[in-house]
């Protein structure tokens, strides 16, 4: 019997998008989030995003893995200098994206905390059912992973050789 493997969308179980309307700077805001929330956003390499013309620009990124509730958080930029990284979501400068656990999440709680942040002057939960850019994203999020973690690596081991 043949088994036919299909690549799966991703669904609300599985992410959360917070788009995030702020006049901070992005290091900024990731202290603002790290201290409220207590996590802590570590600034990557911007991350390049693309669409189907190719690259969009490069926009700044951070990064969070929680251990103890099995979470990826992130981080990004909307705006650049030249680009939008969501462009239907124009009016949100930063957003958060959730990679969620089998943990549920208060999101209401999230969001209303979040409102109470000087600096921010909106935070609003994106419904993914009509979001068609999120697989795009997820995989740009990963392949930046990927390249900064072995770019890292490497580096390491040069440090060994001398």
């Amino acid at each position: 019997m043949k088994i036919r493997l299909q690549l799966s969308e991703p669904t609300n179980e599985e992410y959360l998008l917070i788009g995030i309307s702020s006049s901070l700077k992005d290091y900024e805001l990731s202290y603002y989030l790290n201290k409220n929330f207590q996590i802590f956003f570590i600034k990557k390499p911007d991350i390049p995003f693309y669409n189907k013309k190719g690259l969009i620009d490069h926009f700044a990124f951070f990064h969070h893995y929680s251990e103890d509730l099995r979470m990826d958080y992130y981080l990004f930029a909307n705006k650049s200098n030249s680009a939008f990284a969501i462009p239907k979501y124009k009016h949100f400068e930063y957003f958060i994206l959730f990679k969620l656990s089998y943990f549920s999440i208060p999101i209401k709680d999230i969001l209303k905390e979040l409102r109470q942040i000087n600096g921010i002057n909106a935070a609003i939960q994106i419904p993914l059912e009509k979001f068609k850019d999120l697989q795009t994203i997820l995989d740009d999020i990963e392949m930046h992973l990927l390249e900064t973690s072995s770019t890292k690596q490497q580096k390491d081991q040069q440090q060994w050789l001398w």
